[in-house]
């Protein structure tokens, strides 16, 4: 996979670019809302940067869902300027052998573990940079979201340069080849899948969506519809009710395309 570039507008804080505005870090995680372990991340990153920014995108991620993740930590974080840092931890496999990586992708650094995590952001953005984090040799090994992301995190908040947190490393890894799916679904009950325009129709649990619309103005109630949300994607949506439960629908479910 070759590393490709493409620019982000947006000046870099609190990487040494001289911009006199708080670094910012971000959150993704599956740990869920409230959660000890998402506090203890924070807590790390403020003792390595105590004027940092901290902003939460989601601790809701549906549990070692990492295309799930994936979407998430793309949709939550495309709007934050360049330099901004976002540490994602969705890790079935931590403690294992896989990498702990920094990736510089649209003038953002995106921290956490080399399973697929970062695949639609780079999808979307492209990557500048990847390196790789050594495990902490007395940290958790079954929480290295807070004894190896977080710390990396903190010190790229700083000022710290990349370059100092670990060498080169080879582009993250994609995600599952699973074909059409469902990557999300939103508080409405919307589902968000993994396919782009032009609209088709589509199936899923064995429902056909033949209608479309722009918006949920244009739509029928209690007619399922596809239509191209906000993110870029086709998702699936019913005016003033629920897709996902009228249509039996989850994330991860798979999504067949309609020949007209």
């Amino acid at each position: 996979m070759a590393i490709t570039t493409k620019q982000t507008p947006g000046k870099r804080q609190g990487t040494g670019s001289g911009v006199f505005a708080p670094p910012i870090v971000t959150f993704t995680s599956d740990f869920g809302s409230g959660s000890p372990l998402v506090a203890a991340m924070k807590g790390v990153v403020l003792a390595g940067c105590p004027i940092a920014v901290l902003v939460d995108v989601s601790h809701e991620v549906p549990r070692f869902d990492v295309s799930a993740g994936a979407f998430m930590l793309f949709a939550g974080t495309r709007h934050f300027g360049g330099g901004s840092v976002h540490l994602a931890v969705v890790d079935p496999g931590v403690g294992s052998t896989r990498r702990r990586l920094i990736v510089q992708a649209g003038g953002r650094f995106y921290i956490g573990p080399d399973n697929g995590l970062f695949a639609i952001v780079i999808e979307e953005v492209g990557v500048q940079r990847v390196h790789e984090l050594a495990p902490r040799p007395h940290g958790a090994p079954t929480f290295e979201g807070r004894d190896v992301f977080a710390p990396a995190a903190a010190s790229l908040a700083a000022g710290v340069p990349i370059e100092s947190l670990g060498p080169p490393t080879d582009p993250p890894s994609a995600l599952p080849e699973t074909g059409p799916r469902v990557l999300w679904t939103d508080g409405f009950g919307n589902l968000v899948t993994n396919l782009k325009p032009p609209i088709k129709r589509l199936r899923i649990h064995n429902h056909d969506i033949v209608a479309t619309a722009k918006t949920y103005a244009e739509a029928k109630p209690g007619e399922p519809f596809v239509y191209i949300g906000s993110m870029g994607y086709l998702e699936v949506g019913v005016r003033e009710a629920r897709a996902d439960k009228l249509l039996g629908a989850r994330a991860g479910m798979r999504v067949d395309t309609i020949e007209s």
